[in-house]
């Protein structure tokens, strides 16, 4: 090509939002670029150089965006990323020229469409792709276009920069899915509806999964040394964990009159997510019982109904009403129905039994935790240790005596039992308290008349 995008540049990383700033025939040069991957290069010239001397923005930017090529041409090879983005940027500078706020989001999306709608076409391309998009997002201050845009990268993004578990500033865009910090970034966005939260959380959950399935392949012939193996498992799980999260996100944004198949299908997946790993997202999942695209669960099916139960038991239940269940015939299918390892199912429910128990108690005998678990007695020291472990509890335990002495746990489930459990250690408290400051009133007193 005779006319090349370097000629094209922009000043500082963030582009004017006039092409006049930036030079003043940049308009002109950017459609010569434009115009040679056109079919017809010098009518495409000629109705854009109209345009542009009638000042019709919008014109120009429809006839770009549907002008077979024009824009698509910027993803030759013969383009660097940075000339394409360069190029791409002028374009979208010319929509706060517009002056129609519906026509300005209609162009968005129009510019948007003809990026992603090229061919494939490799890795090159593809990257080429999301820098348009990153760039149109940073020359956009509408929060709902901004969600929107953030969804097209993510899309396009390559699975390694939208990977968890990174150092922070590695990757950007690993950085900002981090679910609170994008939960608080959607929140300075101002009023963003649910449908449009949760059409970027499906993104995300949908880059995970190319994420998993990345990793799975990545992880396939000849094992590598351990701390490699150790790394693609912490990978693996910080990845699970994100997405996780997020499919706890998109169910928040179903009100009950919203409940769809979609709906019911992704708590589905959540719910086995959390039966699966009832512990590495305890807090955050600890509201997913209570949405209504999960309760919904109960009516779908017999199948659905048992996996709502069996999640319930892991939110509420201990060990006890987990082996009341997996004894009944019409539930017990529920593990081979949702691909559920039982061995692990146990191993978690026990777990969790503990930290039901540490939540009642201050003081347990070793007896009695043996008692509730199930196992013998010189076991116990290895649930204990599993359980601080966790992070779901803080304990010591006393050998000599044979009792944990619990500092802290997480609370499973908060009803009136546990409102009055509270009540008593509150009145302890404040008797405690009471004799301190008795304690220190008599101190005081008695000093007083021993320096008489």
């Amino acid at each position: 090509m005779s006319t090349t995008v370097s000629t094209v540049t922009i000043a500082a990383a963030h582009p004017s939002s006039t092409i006049v700033n930036v030079s003043e025939d940049a308009d002109l040069r950017l459609i010569r670029v434009l115009a040679s991957s056109t079919t017809d290069p010098s009518a495409f010239e000629s109705t854009c150089s109209s345009l542009i001397a009638s000042g019709d923005a919008a014109g120009l930017l429809r006839t770009v965006i549907f002008q077979n090529g024009a824009i698509t041409g910027l993803l030759d090879e013969s383009y660097s990323v940075d000339e394409c983005v360069s190029a791409f940027s002028l374009l979208a500078a010319l929509l706060g020229r517009v002056g129609n706020a519906d026509a300005e989001k209609e162009l968005v999306g129009a510019l948007v469409d003809s990026i992603c709608s090229a061919d494939e076409g490799g890795a090159g391309k593809r990257e080429k792709r999301s820098a348009m998009v990153a760039a149109l997002f940073n020359l956009r201050s509408d929060g709902v276009e901004k969600t929107r845009l953030l969804a097209k990268i993510v899309e396009l993004a390559d699975t390694a920069s939208l990977a968890p578990g990174m150092p922070k500033g590695a990757s950007a865009l690993a950085d900002m899915l981090e679910s609170n910090a994008l939960q608080a970034t959607l929140d300075l966005w101002g009023a963003i509806p649910d449908i449009e939260r949760r059409a970027l959380y499906r993104s995300i959950v949908k880059a995970m999964d190319a994420g998993l399935a990345q990793l799975a392949e990545d992880g396939k012939g000849e094992r590598g040394a351990a701390s490699v193996e150790v790394e693609a498992e912490r990978k693996i799980k910080a990845t699970k964990e994100r997405k996780q999260t997020y499919l706890s996100l998109i169910l928040e944004t179903y009100s009950e009159s919203q409940v769809d198949a979609e709906a019911l299908s992704y708590a589905q997946e959540a719910s086995t997510g959390a039966i699966r790993d009832p512990i590495s997202l305890f807090s955050y999942q600890q509201s997913l019982l209570h949405l209504p695209a999960v309760r919904a669960l109960q009516q779908k099916s017999p199948q659905t109904s048992a996996l709502y139960d069996l999640l319930k038991i892991f939110h509420e239940g201990k060990l006890q009403d987990y082996r009341d269940f997996t004894a009944m015939p019409d539930k017990s299918s529920v593990f081979t129905n949702f691909d559920l390892d039982e061995e692990e199912c146990m191993k978690n429910m026990c777990l969790l039994s503990l930290i039901s128990l540490a939540g009642e108690h201050e003081e347990i005998p070793y007896t009695a935790i043996a008692s509730t678990l199930d196992i013998k007695e010189d076991q116990v020291e290895k649930w204990v240790i599993l359980g601080v472990s966790s992070g779901l509890m803080e304990a010591k335990m006393d050998q000599l005596r044979k009792v944990v002495l619990v500092q802290r746990c997480a609370v499973r489930k908060f009803g009136p039992n546990e409102w009055a459990a509270l009540k008593i250690r509150l009145d302890k408290w404040k008797s405690n308290v009471r004799g301190v400051l008795h304690a220190l009133k008599t101190s005081g007193a008695s000093a007083s008349v021993d320096g008489q």
